[in-house]
């Protein structure tokens, strides 16, 4: 208790406690004193123009929601950006160089809050919300492009500064762009012009629900029959409002309050008329529990004068307090063998301590103890076995004065008067408390501080808090805003001049107290919403509804109803004449739930748009696609407009085009992942591309890490054509991420690509594919593989498998058929992808590209199929490579970049600052890879949603009434589950929908709407040719039997099934479906964390 109280008195003194009531119409018991005693009301001196000017997004025509901007840096949560409830906030975030953005938001205790973070298609963006004492209260899911979180009374019943990062999970398709909104609960006062006062109100929390509401029971008003909602009503001495709810009690809860104002006359302050009223007021909620009942009352009382022009409020000398009272007619402890009392309460050894108080219980008989029944070494009475040193009865440990002189009287932190500087003479303006003066007590008295000479006695322990306000308005604080007029929105921010004091008691015994001199501005914004009809007695009258709620200063924009667009890109280059696609997705704020049209252009004369005007709803996703056949290799933009009425939203979306011959190395493994303790040799593919027609020689060199062996079959061929690197991994390699770095070169050009390979002993699965390259003919053509589980992993829980197809052909991918085989007796699953290909099949070299996610554990792997028109490979014109084809060196020095490449055979250290290394087509390659930042790292958590960004695309709607679909392609029994793990399925489109497979079910595959993510992380292993499987197949451990879960397992086969692992940390941890969590130990065990 001691510790609460401590805690309580530091953080008033850090706030700076500040508080201006917003309404005196009612009390509501549980926002009630706890939510003013530690309050500090969004009241930071900030520049909000400063914060307030949107540079990613063009306002035209007609105002609407002012979108906030994100302010870099911003990569702290101690020094996150504040923003308030009723905000939109626009920003990015990178997986490279700005991981996280960080935003703080102040919530009153019991403000509910509710965060929405809309995102780019084709990227994974996720939240995550903590509190002071970093308890972290949720993440959302970065696979859908619009998710919440939602904190409830509970979450925030302590309230105080919650920290917001926005964390980029994967980033590279869309850029990162995100729209985050900020919404808390709110307050409905309904004003009555026939009842002269508000007739009831209403609370809610952020996502609208009603909480709470209070109803006017009785009133008198004299003059109703000439009052309207134009002015302010006149008010007569005599008129009264009275409040009262009653609750029947409700497992053992029971809530009463009543509220009484009266006008008293009328006076004059701060130059204005007003009435003078009284106000008095009690709310009771009664919790009775297993003999236990705590009692929390809610008193006001004191006056308030409102202008009589306005009804704002001028003046109020306001007092509130809350009490807390517990009282028990039972003990939970054993009474056998007890002879003794204290004061009614039981004390087995009777040693004076009753058994709730008593450390030490079983004290021997007539052994002197302190007051929490325990001995001194000694015999003393001044300790337990806890040190003393100053010997006033309070342990070193709870001691804030050890050092007391002796014979001296402390408090309940074992402070004496002369140590904390109050001999009584205090020459402030206080009780002679003051604090201010140093040793000898001459304290200013304007800040009270603890009652350092009071000792909670240890039986009453019931809490008081007293509130008390005597504060001018010299402006007033306008709550009606009179003419009333549904959608008048207006804010204001008034300061009042007086004193606002607070105490703090416990047991009688006052803790703390602190006076104020005025208060800060308290932002409140406000809105007229309608009307509604109301039942006081036997009359029905009609109410204006008034929205109160605290909020950014000036922000008179947070009801409009608007809208924004975010752009996705894919790729940011096009090529080969092909067109470039930005996919967008219209996010609503404020209740928007209208069709927005989409237009486009571009700032050359010669580029045409190949996608009509299209109407898009809210999250719906669509995409705006430009011809660049007759453009020029340059930079251009993209300039997309939604419209809504007068409303023109528009986004600017840079691109390049570049028609320039060139050649990729595209790695169609990207990420292989083995199980260590044993050797496996892994043949994987390597693909060179040709680009806008280029048909030179390429010469391809690989370099492995040490440690690891290759042999590459050829090494040099015209574009198109595939070498294959067969790997040799020995059995005594450490478990860890290996890089091996490929480069391709035709005269001065060089073009590179890496892949990671991981060795460990998680649960895992590759994929096996055959046929990595094929020329692309006439009828069926087929892709065949297995899904095959390593270290456990449950295939049977299910999954899903997404085909991409670069560059986009609709046809082609529309004609996509999965068949699933039976997962066999080792746990692995078969499967053939089959496409139909025609005279009508554009004839381009095709990469096809599957990407699978299994549920156990949420893992995602990657592998890739060439389908190409010609091939050096082939055809037999590509020249075998020789053992200087492969080389061994320092692979870790890669950073990705082209000129990075070139350098680490040679065992150079890269210093390369500049990704462009001179060469005038080199800018867009030579930039960091796919796998760089991804793979190395490590971070498995983040590839959950590896093969579910970027896949959405919206077809010709003049020719497919369905809009779009999806190309993924479930299996297991665990259908259910899909939607939360993989995709981007929005409600709200139809066709937009997965469809699950079972086992040996032939199922159409849907369309995959967009080109796969350049540098998405990919993850595929190729089948090793010779050694068994390293882990024998064996399915998960089960549950263990006993009711309580073990602290420790020896391996991830003592785990239960169907959790995931999540390295975000750097730790190795294993997170079960209900939250229990197992941090794994450098043997392998793991050991659980709550």
């Amino acid at each position: 208790m001691a510790i609460f109280f401590l805690k309580l008195v530091t953080c008033m003194l850090l706030n700076n406690y500040k508080s201006t009531p917003t309404d005196k119409s009612m009390r509501f018991a549980v926002l009630s004193i706890l939510l003013l005693a530690i309050l500090q009301p969004l009241m930071i001196d900030t520049d909000v123009s400063e914060v307030m000017n949107d540079v990613n997004v063009d306002f035209t025509e007609s105002s609407g929601v002012e979108v906030i901007s994100e302010l870099e840096p911003n990569d702290s949560n101690t020094t996150g950006q504040d923003v308030y409830p009723g905000d939109v906030v626009r920003g990015s975030v990178d997986m490279w160089d700005d991981k996280h953005d960080w935003y703080s938001v102040w919530l009153e205790p019991g403000q509910t809050l509710l965060l929405t973070l809309s995102h780019a298609s084709g990227d994974g963006v996720s939240m995550s919300i903590w509190d002071e004492e970093n308890t972290h209260w949720g993440s959302s899911n970065p696979a859908k492009t619009r998710d919440t979180i939602f904190l409830g009374e509970d979450e925030t019943g302590v309230g105080g500064v919650y920290s917001v990062s926005i964390n980029a999970t994967m980033t590279e398709a869309g850029g990162g762009a995100y729209v985050l909104e900020i919404d808390a609960g709110y307050v409905v006062n309904w004003y009555s012009p026939e009842i002269g006062w508000n007739v009831a109100s209403e609370v809610y929390d952020a996502r609208g629900n009603t909480m709470y509401t209070s109803s006017l029971s009785s009133y008198q008003f004299a003059q109703a029959s000439t009052t309207n909602s134009q002015t302010a009503p006149v008010w007569t001495t005599g008129d009264y409002w009275n409040f009262s709810v009653a609750m029947p009690t409700f497992f053992g809860i029971t809530y009463d309050e009543y509220h009484h104002m009266e006008v008293t006359g009328v006076e004059t302050i701060a130059g204005k008329e007003c009435y003078r009223v009284s106000i008095e007021g009690k709310a009771t909620l009664t919790m009775s529990l297993l003999g236990m009942e705590t009692k929390t009352i809610d008193e006001e009382s004191g006056v308030a004068c409102y202008a009589k022009d306005t009804l704002s409020l001028v003046h109020e000398n306001i007092t509130v307090s809350n009490v807390i009272e517990t009282s028990s007619d039972f003990n939970m402890m054993s009474t056998s063998g007890r002879s003794c009392t204290v004061d009614g309460e039981p004390d087995e050894d009777c040693d004076g301590v009753e058994d709730f108080w008593d450390d030490c219980p079983g004290t021997t008989l007539g052994t002197e103890v302190d007051a929490w029944g325990c001995p001194d070494d000694d015999g003393s009475g001044n300790g337990g076995g806890d040190s003393d040193a100053d010997g006033d009865g309070v342990t070193d440990a709870d001691d804030t004065c050890p050092d007391t002189p002796f014979g001296e009287s402390v408090d309940f932190f074992g402070c004496s008067d002369s140590q904390n500087g109050d001999d009584g003479s205090g020459n402030g303006d206080g009780d002679g408390t003051g604090n201010g003066g140093g040793d000898d007590g001459s304290g200013d008295g304007g800040f009270g501080g603890i009652d350092l000479g009071c000792i909670p006695t240890g039986t009453d322990m019931n809490q008081k808090t007293v509130i008390s306000s005597d504060l001018i308005y010299n402006n007033g604080m306008d709550h009606f805003n009179f003419p009333i007029t549904e959608g008048k929105v207006w804010s204001e921010s008034a300061v009042g001049q007086g004193t606002i004091s607070l105490s703090v008691e416990l047991g009688d015994c006052e803790l703390f107290s602190e006076e104020l001199d005025g208060s800060g501005a308290l932002p409140l914004n406000y809105r007229h919403i309608g009307q509604e009809s109301f039942t006081v007695g036997q009359t029905t009258v009609s109410a204006n509804g008034i929205q109160v709620f605290a909020g950014r200063e000036g922000n008179n924009d947070w009801a409009t109803p608007d809208f924004t667009i975010l752009p996705s890109v894919p790729d940011n280059v096009a090529r080969m004449g092909l067109p470039f696609a930005a996919w967008i997705n219209v996010v609503g704020f404020n209740e928007f739930d209208s069709m927005v049209n989409i237009s486009g252009s571009v700032n050359s004369a010669n580029a045409a748009l190949l996608s009509v005007d299209q109407m898009l709803s809210i999250d719906e996703l669509g995409a705006v696609v430009v011809d660049t056949m007759n453009l020029q290799s340059g930079a251009y933009e993209l300039t997309i407009t939604g419209t809504y009425n007068n409303m023109d939203r528009s986004v600017i979306v840079p691109f390049t085009v570049d028609n320039d011959p060139d050649f990729e190395i595209l790695t169609l493994d990207p990420w292989i992942v083995l199980p260590g303790g044993v050797e496996w040799i892994v043949p994987t593919p390597i693909f060179i591309e040709p680009v806008n027609g280029f048909g030179a020689d390429v010469t391809v060199g690989v370099t492995v890490p040490n440690g690891v062996t290759a042999e590459l079959d050829f090494a040099r061929g015209s574009a198109p054509f595939m070498a294959v690197l067969t790997l040799t991994v020995p059995a005594n390699l450490s478990g860890g991420d290996y890089t091996v770095v490929v480069t391709g070169t035709s005269g001065d050009t060089v073009r590179s690509d890496e892949l990671t390979i991981s060795i460990t002993t998680l649960p895992e699965f590759s994929l096996d594919i055959e046929n990595r390259e094929q020329l692309i003919t006439n009828g069926q053509m087929s892709i065949s593989g297995v899904i095959d589980a390593h270290n456990g992993l449950d295939l049977s829980l299910g999954g899903v498998l997404d085909v991409l197809v670069e560059p986009y052909n609709e046809a082609l991918l529309e004609s996509a058929v999965i068949s699933w085989g039976t997962i066999d007796s080792n746990g692995d699953l078969p499967f053939t992808v089959t496409f139909s290909v025609d005279d009508n099949t554009p004839r381009n070299e095709y990469t096809i590209q599957l990407n699978v996610v299994s549920l156990d554990g949420g893992i995602a792997h990657a592998a890739s199929v060439a389908f190409v028109t010609e091939s050096s490979t082939l055809d037999g014109t590509a020249e075998a490579a020789s053992q200087s084809s492969v080389a061994t060196g320092d692979t870790t020095q890669h950073d990705g970049t082209d000129t990075s490449a070139q350098n680490i055979p040679d065992g150079e250290e890269d210093e390369v600052t500049d990704s462009n290394d001179g060469g005038s087509s080199d800018s867009d390659s030579d930039s960091k890879s796919s796998n760089t930042g991804l793979i190395v790292g490590g971070t498995i958590s983040v590839l959950v949603i590896a093969a579910v960004v970027g896949v959405i695309v919206v077809r010709n709607r003049g020719s497919n009434p369905n809009g779009k679909d999806f190309s993924q392609q479930a299996w297991g029994g665990q259908a259910a589950m899909m939607p939360n793990q993989a995709g981007y399925q929005q409600p709200s489109v139809p066709a937009m929908q997965q469809q699950y497979a079972q086992p040996q079910q032939m199922i159409q595959q849907p369309v995959q709407p967009v080109q796969p993510v350049a540098q998405q992380p990919q993850q595929m292993i190729q089948q090793p040719a010779q050694p068994v499987q390293p882990v024998a197949q064996q399915p998960p451990a089960p549950q263990p039997a006993a009711p309580i879960q073990p602290t420790t397992v020896a391996d991830y086969t003592g785990l239960p099934p169907g959790g995931q692992y999540d390295q975000s940390t750097g730790q190795t941890i294993y997170v079960q479906a209900d939250g229990i969590r197992w941090q794994m130990n450098a043997d392998g065990s793991f050991n659980r964390l709550n």
